[in-house]
């Protein structure tokens, strides 16, 4: 009697334990993901990771293309950036130092008068003595100066122009940062997405667990380390929550709260330049150009300082006129007006050969950078690259991982092969290997983005224009 009674409570218990099993089955089974497509991953059927996550997600970002968002970004932070607004006053006193220069090669005319009482005497006696106005008219202009002038004014332009592509270069290194922004606010806010679906999985799993300890207290155990891993994968969800906040506040910083920019931007960022590209756009980046310039310009100064020290022909005329009293003076002059200096001690060579040694050196940083720059955009290219490739090998790996945590829970869950610890080892593997291949894809979106910046620009490339 007391056989068939123990017979009739293990079948009952294996009766329970059956059935809580398989509604761990059905209540998990929309946690399962699909199979990952190669170059995007679609996610699973997951609840909202938080309210904050789609509140943010304005009008604006769902009509918008992922390119128009990336747009978005660029004019708004081009236009909120006040070293962008520093940049271009910078850029506006370059273009009048050319005027000012220029002005120098045009004949110089001045005027000067004065009012006031005079008297002079002469041998004890009296000569005039009452107010007197006197006025002077003075005219000179450049007839030879060695093309001095020329030069120094050839220098303000190619100054000029380096200002100008350095407020298009400081334009592309604030873009750059506000896409790196989005594209990191982004990846923090796709990582909780999966830790809210790991969260998801063994909050079905302890669901589950809770029916089976009822009858089984032998199985408690199982029970507590399924909790223990519920709360770390939450606590990941929350870390990458709390991360994508403080993301978000400097995306904010950079874009205005009035552009509401969604997840979806990073398809026009998947492909990688070729090398020859890199190159090409490399020499015609706006850093590159501006320090090309400026080079340049140092040359145009070199040959200003050198032209100095050759004789200075300019003509001159003035015209000095007076009343005082009853008695009206004129008087006018003109010639030509010489200089050149014979000795200064040397000091004439030594400016000289300082600028000529300025502009040798400005060359020379122009060449190291441009090589520096070059090999680190290939370096940027091969960091896209290997990216990339790690995403799609993790494609592969999670179509194998997906097939192992399905058999191991089905097995687990409907005969009993497995334990729950084999369960969660194959869930915590399967959701890592997510979590690594959201990071990969983002990693290459960032260097994607970087190598848009070294070369054409990513202004250019997408199309805003540059004001």
């Amino acid at each position: 009697m007391r056989s068939t009674t123990l017979f009739m409570r293990t079948l009952m218990l294996a009766g329970v334990l059956s059935v809580a099993a398989a509604s761990a089955h059905a209540a998990c089974a929309d946690d399962i993901a699909p199979q990952p497509e190669k170059g995007s991953w679609k996610s699973p059927k997951a609840r909202a990771v938080a309210p904050a996550d789609s509140a943010t997600e304005g009008s604006t970002a769902e009509v918008l293309t992922p390119q128009a968002q990336l747009q978005l970004i660029a004019r708004e932070a081009a236009k909120r950036s006040a070293l962008v607004g520093a940049a271009k006053l910078l850029a506006d006193a370059a273009a009048y130092d050319i005027e000012e220069t220029r002005g120098a090669t045009l004949p110089q005319i001045s005027m000067n008068g004065t009012l006031g009482p005079a008297y002079s005497r002469y041998a004890g006696e009296t000569l005039k003595k009452g107010s007197q106005i006197t006025g002077t008219l003075n005219a000179s202009g450049v007839i030879y100066d060695g093309g001095r002038l020329n030069a120094l004014t050839q220098y303000r332009r190619e100054m000029a122009g380096a200002a100008q592509y350095g407020l298009q270069a400081t334009r592309e290194q604030v873009v750059l940062e506000a896409v790196s922004t989005a594209l990191e606010r982004n990846r923090y806010r796709t990582q909780a997405k999966v830790y809210q679906q790991y969260a998801r999985k063994m909050s079905c799993l302890v669901e589950a667990l809770e029916q089976i300890v009822e009858v089984d207290r032998g199985r408690a155990s199982e029970l507590v380390q399924a909790r223990k891993t519920q709360a770390q994968a939450e606590l990941a969800r929350d870390n990458a929550l709390t991360t994508s906040r403080q993301v978000e506040i400097r995306l904010r910083k950079l874009v205005g709260d009035q552009a509401n920019i969604g997840e979806g931007i990073a398809g026009p960022l998947t492909q990688t330049m070729e090398a020859g590209e890199i190159i090409r756009l490399l020499e015609q980046s706006n850093e590159m150009q501006q320090m090309r310039l400026q080079a340049e310009g140092a040359m145009r100064y070199a040959e200003s300082v050198e032209a100095g020290q050759k004789p200075q022909v300019s003509w001159v005329a003035n015209s000095t006129g007076g009343v005082q009293g009853d008695t009206k003076s004129l008087a006018v002059q003109g010639g030509l007006s010489v200089s050149y200096n014979l000795f200064n001690g040397g000091s004439d060579k030594a400016a000289s050969a300082a600028a000529a040694r300025r502009a040798e050196a400005a060359r020379r940083q122009y060449e190291e950078t441009l090589n520096t720059k070059t090999s680190r955009a290939f370096e940027v290219q091969e960091l896209a690259s290997g990216a990339f490739d790690r995403a799609r090998r993790y494609v592969e790996v999670l179509k194998d991982s997906e097939r192992v945590r399905n058999s191991t829970f089905q097995q687990w869950s409907q005969l009993g092969k497995r334990s729950l610890f084999d369960v969660m080892s194959a869930e915590g593997d399967h959701f890592n290997l997510r979590v690594a291949y959201v990071n990969a894809l983002h990693d290459g979106y960032q260097a994607n983005a970087q190598l848009r910046s070294m070369g054409g620009g990513l202004m250019r490339w997408l199309g805003v224009e540059e004001r």
